[in-house]
């Protein structure tokens, strides 16, 4: 009876409980004491027992009550004797289609709750009382305060009440709606929503503060691929170059110009102009008229200590050389009569290789491996791969429709550029980057949030993009620095993008202007000494970014994060212009043109460092950032920074210093990381795995390193102590 649904407790079986009603099958795992996870299926089960009112089951773990309504199967969930959140009553689920067709999830919303995550959705940290499209999409030049969707594809949400916090995820493949507030009704109370197509939901609910939920997020999505070292450096790019007829010249000309003001530069993206046929870009197909020799090409980069990381996409235009051979081998995704399908993409039609098939997978490793790591490349820029198709008929290999399995798609190829770059290279750790993907992409790529626009307002608002996706698994990201998509960006434009940049994971400028320019760090000579001073700045960062990294991928503690995820102080803004990098720093930024002050609350569980200032925790700090200075952030007091001290220039070398920041008083510890930045070897202990003890005494400070690891490491120790006590090293 359609509204009326009994549920009946069938078995237990250890964790899993199993639930039956007439046409729907329900089962509940108890992963750990903080997870559970939900599944619902329809099935030919038929159940007589009537309805009761009373009839309950309940369990529970940890902090944590768990109770069953049987009628309707509604869960609440209860945290310390009060409810946390529940399914909507009196339906939470499409039982018998009372919702129309496809698969709903309504659960309770508190007025005040505050949402957080879905990947690299527009606007504010706090995504409630809005509607989101969970969908992957090419959307360059986005508005970064409204656009939706963008390109990531992450049914996973933080949710934040009055009693306390907790995370679902929906297992799905599928185009959702996840509605967190916007829309209401008179016969329910205040709720919010999932829905999507087919007929099966699958969904996991995590306990816990909020930084724990994203950790078990993260560590159901897999663990993440560990960059390579030099990635962290200025890694270039654009458009224009590769686009001119002339592009070698063009690449020559951008090395001599880092020579020129001796820049570092470890990494060049480059776009996928050097594919072209006319105007056509053709994946795998080097233009011999623009780059006459390819590896020769790349020799010279690499004897310039940079690494190229070449643009690769997964559609073959119909004008494409293999296009016929790909048709005829059945390698595509594929209308019901067995031809191809066709889409548009970029300036005409052509279809997306079927990575479901072994054949197809094959066949790309097999082309990056050839025309690609065969010339002494060792990355990949997995672009363009949103897999954007809609169209109810187009079927892959795997019999499954492809639109319902787009983000798989993305893992696949994903997978297949990991598997070709690790069989290359085996001792190498693969570095690619993905503009697509579900969070579990993260297991491969690094990303970042797209062909973004060129504005102040962009930059603001990619900053919480940034930060969103961060709170959703994607810990090693970064902008397109000065804006990808419109004009060229203004001298105060630019030096804001990279002062922002200094923090940001991946640190690339990268544009495809309106007027055909490129954006570079010399596009305005005049500013050149402050531009300089950011790379710099950004230079010595690198083995604390370094640092980070690891503690990300074997402890998901994410690079850049929002202050709340780590500090539970109500004065926090979160729409503020401050962030952590990593757990020990502090950004503050300026996003509004014509603006040179930036407000920072400092958690009051800590105390901070600005230079050699010292700042009691608890009190709100305006600062003055012209757009020419260096990059803004605090030092927690109590930690220990490792930086790069050597000469900063286009041959930089690495000379580390420890920094010590000393806490008023008391004891404190910091684990650091070092190794050789490109290897597995790490797994093997080869590598400096430091562990500093930190004693403040009254007098002096006490200072102990030691060395876990196999590999050894020269540095230098330096205290920075308000009290100017006398450094003792143990």
């Amino acid at each position: 009876m359609k509204f009326n649904h009994s549920f009946k407790l069938v078995s237990t079986d250890g964790n899993t409980r199993n639930y039956i009603c007439s046409g729907t099958e329900a089962k509940i795992d108890i992963l750990n004491e903080s997870c559970i996870r939900v599944r619902l299926r329809k099935t030919d089960t038929v159940n007589d027992l009537q309805p009761k009112e009373s009839e309950t089951d309940a369990f529970g773990f940890g902090d944590i009550t768990v109770k069953i309504s049987l009628k309707n199967f509604l869960i609440s969930y209860y945290k310390n004797g009060s409810r946390l959140f529940s399914d909507r009553a009196p339906l939470a689920y499409n039982l018998e289609n009372e919702f129309g067709e496809g698969v709903f999830h309504y659960i309770s919303r508190e007025k005040g709750e505050k949402i957080y995550g879905l990947g690299d959705k527009s606007g504010y940290l706090n995504k409630s009382g809005k509607t989101f499209k969970i969908e992957t999409t090419d959307s360059m030049g986005y508005d970064a305060e409204n656009s939706d969707p963008l390109y990531k594809h992450v049914p996973f949400y933080i949710c934040e009440n009055s009693v306390g916090a907790y995370g679902i995820y929906y297992k799905t493949s599928r185009t959702a709606t996840i509605d967190t507030g916007r829309e209401h009704n008179n016969y329910y109370e205040h709720y919010k929503y999932f829905s999507t197509s087919g007929s099966e939901l699958e969904y996991y609910v995590f306990f816990g503060t909020k930084l724990e939920i994203l950790q078990q997020f993260c560590r159901l999505m897999g663990k993440q691929a560990f960059p390579p070292k030099w990635s962290f450096d200025y890694c270039a790019s654009t458009m224009a170059y590769t686009d001119a007829p002339n592009a070698y010249e063009e690449m020559l000309g951008f090395i001599e110009q880092l020579k020129k003001y001796d820049l570092s530069c470890k990494g060049f993206y480059l776009s996928s102009g050097y594919t072209s046929i006319g105007d056509q870009r053709c994946v795998f197909n080097w233009n011999y008229d623009k780059f006459p020799n390819p590896k020769e090409f790349v020799d010279v980069y690499r004897e310039n200590g940079i690494e190229i990381i070449p643009n690769i996409k997964p559609a073959f235009l119909v004008t494409h050389p293999m296009y016929k051979m790909l048709s005829d081998e059945g390698l595509f995704i594929k209308n019901p009569d067995g031809t191809p399908f066709l889409t548009q993409f970029w300036d005409n039609l052509g279809s997306y290789l079927d990575f479901t098939n072994p054949k197809a997978k094959a066949f790309w490793k097999k082309q990056v491996k050839e025309k690609l790591l065969d010339l002494g490349i060792v990355s990949t820029w997995n672009d363009n791969n949103e897999f954007d198709i809609k169209d109810c008929d187009a079927i892959t290999f795997s019999g499954v429709k492809a639109n319902t399995l787009r983000p798989t798609l993305t893992y696949k190829m994903a997978e297949a550029s990991y598997e070709a770059q690790t069989e290359k290279f085996p001792t190498l750790r693969p570095f690619l980057s993905t503009r697509s993907g579900g969070a579990e992409i993260r297991k491969f790529a690094q990303t970042w949030s797209g062909d973004n626009f060129t504005s102040f307002n962009d930059l603001k608002f990619c900053h919480f993009i940034g930060l969103t996706m961060s709170l959703s698994g994607f810990f090693f990201y970064g902008h397109d620095l000065g804006g990808f998509s419109g004009e060229m960006p203004s001298r105060e434009l630019l030096l804001r993008w990279l002062q922002h940049g200094v923090f940001e994971p991946r640190f690339t400028i990268h544009s495809w202007n309106d007027d055909g320019s490129a954006t570079m760090p010399w596009s305005y000579p005049d500013i050149m000494p402050s531009v300089r001073k950011l790379f710099a700045q950004r230079a010595r960062l690198i083995p604390y970014l370094y640092s980070c990294a690891y503690n990300a991928v074997e402890n998901e503690i994410p690079l850049n994060a929002p202050l709340f995820l780590y500090y539970d102080d109500e004065e926090i803004d979160e729409n503020g212009t401050y962030f952590m990098v990593g757990r020990n720093l502090i950004a503050a930024c300026v996003f509004n043109e014509g603006e040179s002050t930036a407000e920072v609350y400092l958690p009051k569980a800590d105390d901070w460092y600005r230079k050699d200032e010292f700042y009691k925790g608890g009190r709100r700090v305006e600062l003055k950032i012209l757009p020419s200075d260096e990059a803004a952030y605090f030092v927690k007091a109590g930690s220990v920074i490792p930086v790069n001290t050597a000469d900063y220039g286009f041959k930089m070398k690495e000379k580390i210093a420890l920094k010590v920041y000393a806490k008023e008083s008391g004891s404190f510890s910091e684990e650091l990381f070092f190794d050789d930045g490109v290897s597995f070897e790490y797994k093997n202990n080869q590598c400096a795995r430091l562990t500093v003890n930190v004693n403040c005494l009254e007098n002096s400070v006490e200072i102990e390193v030691t060395n876990s690891g196999n590999m050894n490491l020269d540095y230098e120790v330096q205290l920075i102590d308000l009290k100017k006590r006398t450094k003792k090293l143990k």
